[in-house]
């Protein structure tokens, strides 16, 4: 089945690993262990799980939702869901036995970096799985003693029903590792489209679905629009959007309750929805399809047919959108102008004017015409989107300042800073060595924690985040927030991104260009110095342990997928091809991953008596270029166009 081919990529190896790391630095807290016999007559249904949970299912079939997921069980089954999971256990038979779990993890402050990073990956405590265990009775025995040792309610009792936990856990990675194991996976983009279809009248947080499946938004968003050919905000704003057309048509309801009813933050927001897609405002739209109504009711004995799409004989569909009407082709406008006429015509013939001796109407002064509430109420809308914008990201629609002037910005300083904005407050460019780059940008710019206290009293009007997402909430409390998934985004895309939130349309052509200008000028340097087919390696070396950068590291998609550098063969099979950030090579079979050149990052240095490192010939023949934290660090445009002339000014004076 396709489910089962999906959740064999997502439980490989590499990632049982990482999830058992996870695991092993995590803090797990036992919350509760429960028993209950679930009756075919009273089944449990969309119980929203309180924290993350195992649940253990034996004694007869039954069908196991979880969210939107249904797991087929025969006689057992074990499933696991994270915090805010409904839950469903409907048994064929007369009932089946059910162990619940609840426990609860948490980051320690040591290994929270590292840990963070690993959750970026992977998420084990809101994976969304289930399947039938190797050993069945192992585990019903485990779950037995959990419970029993649970409720005796004595330190050491609950101590050793922890300990179960732990073998629990350990026992499902390694029918996971065994690979013979038969289990059911989500499609997230199904799902996602189910939820949306669902919930798209109520706020919506991309993240929070994402979370489900133990993904990062990023991820979501591409396997979404692999499937569905458009981005999550594009098809929550198209059900939206149907959902409001359908209220306009067949509701006499304001323009603010429908834009409420159908999920929009406001009337404002619907409005600009409309004037994107369809090029009318909502009032114009319910008035076109009133008229519409209006004509075809006139005389119920002289309609055209109708064929299975539309009035057979009168407009036929041509090219995109547009219309042909008794042979001629119409641009939308023109349709738009037509219907509009007609209305007013309408509207004049029962007005009620008087008419004088000469038959002609006496036209209605302007000064006199009257306009409907709704289109003064969009008229002020029509105002006011002049001052704010809407911009779709990760986290939703945010509605930013038309111009910032008090911006705060935490990690991608640069990328602000060469777009010609300068930012109000700056959080990370000491601490990442990167403000040396663009010292003199940002001499007036305050230096703040990102964290909600700290930001609050700046009285910022935007604040572009890129780094410590757990903040999010709380920071687009005190101002617009756009969360920036930088590792999930092209130099390209980010630049496009950050510009379209800042308003710079000329300054986001005028930088990309400078940055595919020194692209080429370096690619043209290296080769007219015969390096174009020289390799490189890149990474933090040390006597204990080497980190071999790939082309997911920030220096590595610059130099790899930029620079157009090649990889040496075993770099490129088992870093790059593999999708890692970095291998972590011994000493002993670091030689196979070194190339022509080395470029060394960070500060650290290999004691100049280690036999392998003094052997190898980039080495003996001082090919090596040190890049420094501050250069190392940062993914941001002037940042990495500093880092590219230092790797070309380097490599090119090695060369001679």
């Amino acid at each position: 089945m396709q489910e089962e081919a999906e959740a064999s990529q997502i439980f490989t190896p590499e990632m049982i690993d990482k999830m058992a790391r996870i695991w092993t630095r995590s803090i797990i807290t036992l919350i509760d262990v429960r028993f209950q016999n679930v009756a075919s007559q009273y089944p449990l249904e969309q119980y929203k799980m309180p924290s993350s949970m195992f649940i253990y299912a034996c004694g007869g079939e039954a069908q196991i939702q979880l969210n939107d997921t249904t797991f087929g069980m025969d006689r057992f089954g074990l499933v696991h869901g994270g915090k805010g999971s409904l839950l469903s256990i409907s048994p064929k038979g007369e009932s089946v036995r059910t162990f619940m779990v609840f426990y609860k993890a948490e980051l320690p402050l040591f290994f929270k970096k590292y840990l963070q990073q690993l959750l970026e990956q992977a998420n084990p405590f809101v994976q969304q799985f289930g399947y039938t265990p190797s050993n069945p009775i192992l585990l019903l025995d485990w779950f037995q003693q959990m419970m029993n040792g649970w409720n005796r309610g004595k330190a050491m009792d609950q101590l050793q029903a922890k300990s179960f936990l732990y073998q629990l856990i350990h026992g499902v990675y390694r029918d996971f590792e065994a690979g013979e194991v038969r289990y059911l996976q989500p499609d997230p983009a199904c799902s996602a489209k189910i939820y949306l279809d669902k919930h798209y009248r109520k706020p919506i947080m991309f993240q929070e679905i994402a979370d489900m499946f133990g993904i990062s938004g990023g991820q979501l968003t591409r396997l979404f629009k692999k499937k569905e050919g458009m981005s999550l905000q594009e098809y929550l704003i198209q059900r939206r959007i149907e959902a409001a057309c359908h209220d306009l048509k067949h509701t006499e309801a304001t323009i603010k309750e429908i834009a409420t009813g159908s999920g929009f933050a406001d009337e404002k927001n619907l409005f600009r929805m409309f004037k994107k897609y369809y090029k009318m405002t909502p009032s114009d739209y319910r008035k076109i399809n009133a008229l519409s109504m209006q004509v075809n009711g006139i005389d119920n004995d002289s309609h055209f047919l109708y064929n299975e799409r539309e009035l057979a004989g009168l407009v036929k569909s041509y090219r995109d959108g547009e219309s042909t009407m008794f042979g001629q082709v119409r641009s939308k406008e023109m349709i738009l102008a037509a219907a509009m006429s007609m209305m007013l015509l309408l509207s004049a013939c029962t007005s009620g004017a008087p008419a004088n001796n000469g038959g002609t109407v006496n036209p209605v002064p302007a000064q006199t015409q009257q306009t409907t509430q709704p289109e003064v109420s969009e008229t002020k809308a029509s105002e006011e989107v002049s001052q704010t914008r809407t911009i779709s990201t990760v986290k939703g629609d945010v509605e930013v300042p038309n111009n910032p002037q008090r911006v705060v910005v935490d990690y991608l300083v640069g990328d602000v800073v060469a777009l010609g904005v300068t930012p109000l407050g700056v959080a990370r460019a000491e601490r990442s060595g990167t403000e040396t780059v663009f010292a003199n940008q940002i001499t007036d710019s305050i230096r703040v924690k990102m964290e909600p206290e700290d930001i609050m009293t700046l009285e910022p009007d935007l604040i572009i985040l890129a780094w410590g997402e757990e903040h999010y909430e709380d920071l687009s409390k005190i101002a617009p927030t756009i969360y920036v998934p930088y590792g999930d985004m092209t130099t390209e895309e980010r630049i496009h991104f950050i510009g379209d939130v800042l308003n710079k349309p000329e300054e986001i052509k005028t930088v990309l260009n400078a940055y595919a200008e020194k692209i080429e000028e370096a690619k043209l340097a290296f080769q007219n110095a015969g390096l174009s087919d020289v390799t490189i390696t890149m990474g933090e070396f040390s006597d204990k342990s080497n980190y071999i950068a790939g082309a997911k590291h920030a220096v590595g998609e610059l130099v790899y997928n930029e620079l157009q550098m090649q990889a040496p063969s075993k770099v490129q099979t088992d870093i790059i091809d593999a999708d890692k950030y970095w291998g972590d090579i011994s000493m002993e079979v670091l030689p196979a991953y070194v190339g022509d050149y080395v470029i060394s990052l960070g500060d650290t240095e290999v004691p100049a008596d280690n036999a392998v490192w003094k052997s190898l010939p980039v080495v003996q023949h001082n090919r090596i270029v040190k890049v420094g934290t501050s250069l190392s660090w940062s993914t941001d445009i002037m940042t990495s166009s500093a880092l590219i002339d230092h790797i070309v000014n380097q490599l090119l004076a090695l060369a001679k």
